[in-house]
């Protein structure tokens, strides 16, 4: 299935399908006794269909003896509110290692594939680690390896060489992917290398071509040779060899246009110049949420996507569908907005079409769901004339530009954020004021003639510290900061999950009130003696609401844990380099807290297979901690080739404050899906609108298995794997597909 979603060049899906089954691969070494045992070499036979592990520990047999209670709490324990944890050196039965027999370790709740809890015996070998309940049965401790940290890995330090056969293993597998494709240049778009030309990003034009666009729409086009140019600097900005998925979605009411995805640039300029403006039934309100999320479901993650159109939406009741997929995707949405069909229809009607500066200021203002879904995304809405469109390439172009990093993103009415006040000049840090007329020795460009909006270049600067932006005005605005810099964060939000190993999961959904958090961020670039001190929680117009101290764990890496009590929050960073000179850096993306919660439930799983013609069930648990509410149930899929169906037992539901209640989809695969055909959706539940909205969401994956499912003989090793069943299922259906022999 790999293999056939990467020849199908459906590389989110290949590398989704490879992640997991190389993460149960990876998980066999560090789970384990195979480094115990003293092996030099990965497991052959492990992955293959038609055979089982060659010795098994009789299940009679006792594995483990009781490891050493250290009762020291330290700040990892404190974080989880352990009071102890096992040291284990050499708590295994010798015998068992040197008769070469397999085991695991039991890890606590975990269930069979009929639902029964499997009981831990006397004597076996636990998983381990403080947040694993059976460890405190005999034999305490554990033997996994899964990292060095003892409190989470009582073999931790036999990581490394489990890590050592995790990735020789892993070669093999990747290695013969490769042979199987046939083709270098999909297999370096599978793994987001640049070897060869590959597709690591996109970039999606949403463009009205409604009657009310038959003047803008022209001016787009007049604009061609500057998204040439865009284009070509936004491939410059990711690598040389990188190739841009372009993507192009005309939208008109009630029916949308054919999406165009191309890598061709000329084939992707010819389709906007053939567009043309016609239809729409008279009103103004268009489906442009529609549109747009067909382009980010087009996307690849991280990407931008532009939305042109003088008309508000029409479809504002997608709005938490539109959300979570940016919160999927992370995706950026910018809105390049007209004066508006309104105004032209009055024209149109014979009244005045005079209409002074202050009057379209107001009704050139985006509307509030477009301003909602650019601040989500980290993108910008920009209000414009008509004949003012070709003037905007410059703005959209530092809007996609990877080698440019976010410093400051606020919109509002008042912005203070740490000393830095908006009125209405630019101050450097030697206190010189920068005017377009008088640059002193600094370099200043500032763009006017676009209506409305104002771009400022500042180069050949050598001046450190705190910059100040002073800006006034009477009306809606947003502000953005962008620059050049060595250093690049990436930031990853987890979630307290006292299931996984770790007792943490990434963050898949919005979090709800009072949820624990843990921000990691990773360094990179070239950058030398930066410290990252400060986490900040900045709420839309600029103000830090919390900020937490980042603990430093290890050379290239921080984290943080927080509890965000805000509705929707930026995550803002803080630090100083080798001068003492401040450096702050803010995240594209938002934080953003919901008093329901939409999740799988326990025997539902987030990757999934199903053969052609067959149909299953995956079950969501609704549960609702604010006023009682009737919630509103959506299902958005990318399903483009509909080798897929499903149907819900669920379109709203009325839940009591602290109720919960279950959603059932059936998933269908239909019984022309090919292997590999995949279908990922995203759930949302939501109730009121606008900034009153209630929302989450979850996602999930099924992908089409010509294979039917094997057989499995009983052994220890498939009841001790902490993986649930129809994961592994799904493993092994993929390494069947591969035919591989994997170790």
């Amino acid at each position: 299935m790999v293999i056939t979603a990467v020849q199908l060049e459906q590389y989110e899906d290949a590398r989704e399908q490879a992640g997991q089954m190389l993460h149960t691969l990876q998980d066999f070494y560090s789970h384990t006794n195979w480094v115990e045992m003293g092996k030099t070499e990965p497991y052959t036979v492990l992955g293959r269909t038609d055979q089982n592990p060659d010795i098994v520990v009789p299940e009679a047999k006792s594995t483990c003896i009781n490891c050493v209670e250290d009762g020291e709490v330290n700040f990892l324990l404190s974080l989880f509110g352990a009071m102890y944890y096992y040291i284990c050196n050499n708590n295994m039965i010798a015998e068992v290692n040197e008769a070469g027999e397999l085991t695991s370790g039991f890890y606590g709740g975990q269930m069979d594939e009929d639902g029964e809890v499997i009981e831990k015996p006397d004597g076996k070998c636990s998983h381990g680690g403080f947040l694993d309940s059976s460890s405190d049965l005999p034999a305490t401790g554990g033997i996994n390896k899964d990292s060095i940290v003892e409190e989470f890995s009582p073999h931790g330090d036999l990581h490394f060489q489990a890590v050592t056969f995790a990735i020789s293993a892993s070669e093999i597998i990747l290695n013969e992917i490769r042979k199987e494709v046939n083709n270098d240049t999909k297999f370096a778009s599978f793994l987001n290398i640049d070897l060869v030309k590959h597709k690591i990003a996109s970039i999606a034009y949403v463009i009205d071509t409604t009657g009310s666009m038959s003047e803008e729409l022209p001016e787009i086009q007049a604009t061609l040779p500057q998204i040439e140019r865009q284009i070509l600097r936004y491939k410059e900005s990711i690598g040389e060899n990188a190739e841009v998925n372009l993507i192009l979605v005309p939208f008109n009411d009630p029916d949308g246009g054919v999406i165009v995805q191309t890598t061709d640039v000329d084939e992707f300029l010819n389709s906007i110049a053939l567009l043309t403006a016609n239809g729409g039934g008279g009103d103004c309100p268009e489906p442009s949420v529609g549109a747009t999320i067909r382009a980010i479901l087009a996307s690849e993650p991280g990407s931008p996507v532009f939305v042109f159109t003088d008309a508000d939406a029409s479809d504002e009741y997608r709005q938490t569908e539109i959300l979570a997929l940016i919160s999927d995707t992370r995706v950026t949405v910018s809105y390049i907005l007209t004066a508006g069909c309104s105004r032209r229809k009055r024209s149109e009607n014979g009244q005045s079409d005079h209409i002074d500066h202050e009057q379209r200021r107001r009704r050139s203002t985006p509307s509030d769901l477009y301003s909602y879904i650019a601040a989500f995304s980290g993108g910008q809405v920009l209000t414009v004339d008509t004949d003012s469109i070709s003037e905007l390439s410059s703005i959209i172009f530092l809007s996609s530009d990877r080698s440019f990093t976010q410093i400051l993103h606020n919109s509002g009415t008042t912005i203070t954020l740490n000393g830095l006040s908006i009125t209405n000049t630019i101050r450097a840090p030697d206190g010189t004021e920068l005017l377009s007329l008088d640059p002193t020795a600094i370099s200043v460009d500032l763009d006017t003639s676009a209506s409305f909006i104002a771009t400022v270049n500042i180069s050949n600067s050598s001046l450190n510290g705190l910059w100040e932006l002073e800006f006034y005005s009477s009306g809606t605005y947003s502000i953005q900061v962008s620059g050049l810099s060595t250093l690049k964060l990436s930031y990853q939000l987890y979630q307290l999950d006292l299931e996984s190993n770790f007792g943490f999961s990434i963050l898949e959904a919005k979090p709800t009130p009072g949820e624990t958090l843990i921000l990691l961020i990773t360094t990179s670039g070239e950058y030398e003696g930066i410290e990252l001190i400060n986490m900040d929680l900045i709420t839309s117009n600029g103000s830090v609401q919390q900020q937490f101290n980042l603990t430093k764990l290890g050379e290239d890496s921080y984290g943080s844990k927080f509890i965000p009590t805000s509705d929707m929050l930026q995550v803002g960073i803080t630090g100083v380099d080798s001068n003492g000179i401040t450096i702050r850096r803010v995240s594209a993306t938002s934080v953003q807290v919901s008093d329901i919660d939409l999740r799988l439930a326990e025997g539902s799983y987030r990757y999934n297979s199903l053969y052609p013609g067959n149909s299953s069930n995956i079950t969501l648990v609704l549960s609702n901690f604010g006023d009682p509410a009737t919630f509103d149930i959506n299902v958005s899929h990318n399903n483009i080739n509909s080798t897929f169906s499903y149907d819900s037992n669920q379109t709203s539901i009325y839940l009591n404050q602290n109720a919960t209640k279950d959603i059932i989809l059936e998933v269908t695969a239909s019984g022309n899906a090919t292997n590999g055909n995949s279908i990922k959706f995203i759930v949302t539940a939501s109730t009121g609108s606008g900034t009153d909205e209630r929302s989450n969401y979850v996602s999930f994956l099924f992908i089409a298995s010509t294979l039917p499912p094997p057989e499995f003989t009983e052994n220890i090793i498939a009841a001790a794997v902490k993986e649930s069943v129809s994961v592994l299922l799904l493993i092994f259906i993929l390494l069947a597909n591969i035919s591989l022999q994997l170790f």
